[in-house]
């Protein structure tokens, strides 16, 4: 798992991104927010992965999402989903942005 720098928002906070392999091998991409609040899932520490590595969980409050759609399924922000980034593999680099390749 990594974590990227996208910019800042519109209120001048930096977007993360945590960019992981999911359970079949596939590369996905979310925002590093938590949908409860406001706050990185893992706090700046790095540490996201659920014990047994099949879940993304929240340092705060420890909301629990799927890594292959983001979904959470356990805390209070049960039933929504983590912004999904798009990425791009292209000569070895991957290249992650809110929006979709237009090419």
């Amino acid at each position: 798992m990594r974590t990227a720098r996208l910019g800042q928002d519109a209120d001048g906070l930096p977007i993360m991104a945590l960019l992981l392999r999911d359970e079949s091998g596939d590369i996905v991409a979310y925002r590093n927010l938590c949908r409860h609040l406001p706050v990185p899932l893992d706090g700046g520490t790095g540490d996201l992965l659920s014990e047994d590595g099949a879940h993304l969980v929240c340092g705060t409050h420890g909301a629990t999402y799927r890594l292959h759609d983001g979904y959470c399924v356990e805390g209070p922000c049960e039933g929504m989903a983590l912004q999904r980034l798009y990425v791009r593999e292209a000569g070895g680099d991957l290249f992650v942005s809110d929006a979709p390749d237009s090419r």
